[in-house]
């Protein structure tokens, strides 16, 4: 008994530390590229260390790719720490993450026989439910909208007026949420479920829009903050040029050293804007799509 009374006090004072100020583009990313890297490559230490360090000078986001809380508590096993695991794995569940993700998972079998597990099983109705119940479902529904006609009238036959259209009121509305809302975080709209085609990431409406002069300093201090993806901003600045066929910072996956602009000086531009250096992005490309099998 006194073991779990310690384990849900370490878990409830984990969830209650508020993130560190921090600058994420100088102090954030490129470590987590490296543990990300070093995960990949099962050097499972390197990569424990790594998070650490971070997490103790910016606390950890939760990345749609990176994963953090959950690299953190595969990790933990990975490592011979396996209660450290239950921290995360609680945060998971607060963001949305179904408990069946973990009784699903091999990796995640020797934490069963911990009283801590079925704490969280016990527990992750509840906490599913409260996600659910802070989401703003009107907003949620406007941006799967946005999406799908986004999409929508990019289908042939494609009525360019139309497309133009649809684009500038969307990005007008981008603002507006910014202005109100800030980036919509999961915890604001919910997450995607491509199942039922409902997509709340906003990051697609960015290919499409044109006003840099507005976005680029409002994306910018949102990467640094930690709000934004940190790779929005790129995407956004090299969608502008797909007409001219040259690049900035090489956010393609089809483009190659002659498409860039200045390709020796790429990743100083990336780091910048807090991308991962070029080679470095598509080496652990790579090794995501083969650890996780597409």
């Amino acid at each position: 008994m006194n073991r779990i009374l310690s384990i849900l006090i370490m878990m409830f004072l984990f969830s209650c530390v508020d993130k560190p100020s921090c600058n994420f583009i100088d102090s954030y990313y490129q470590d987590v590229y490296q543990a990300e890297l070093a995960f990949y490559e099962e050097d499972y230490q390197k990569a424990y260390d790594l998070f650490k360090e971070v997490e103790a000078r910016c606390g950890l986001l939760n990345q749609t790719l990176t994963r953090e809380p959950e690299m953190m508590a595969k990790l933990s096993i990975k490592v011979g720490e396996p209660q450290k695991a239950f921290p995360y794995m609680e945060r998971m569940l607060k963001e949305g993450m179904s408990f069946d993700t973990f009784k699903n998972n091999e990796i995640y079998n020797i934490l069963k026989e911990y009283e801590e597990w079925d704490y969280l099983a016990r527990n992750a109705a509840s906490y599913e439910d409260e996600f659910n119940a802070n989401i703003d479902q009107d907003l949620r529904a406007e941006i799967i909208a946005m999406n799908r006609l986004d999409q929508e009238v990019r289908q042939p036959p494609i009525d360019f007026i139309e497309m133009e259209r649809v684009d500038s009121i969307h990005q007008k509305r981008i603002k507006e949420i910014f202005n109100r809302y800030g980036y919509p975080s999961a915890q604001l709209v919910g997450k995607d479920n491509f199942d039922q085609g409902e997509r709340v990431g906003v990051k697609t409406l960015f290919f499409h829009f044109d006003d840099t002069i507005y976005f680029k300093p409002v994306l910018l201090k949102m990467i640094e903050d930690g709000e934004a993806p940190a790779d929005i901003l790129g995407k956004m600045i090299d969608s502008r040029q797909r007409s001219r066929g040259f690049y900035d910072y090489g956010i393609y996956d089809n483009v190659d050293s002659t498409n860039i602009l200045d390709f020796k000086n790429i990743d100083k531009r990336r780091v910048a804007v807090g991308l991962a250096p070029w080679k470095l992005k598509k080496r652990v490309d790579a090794l995501r799509r083969a650890y996780y099998g597409y």
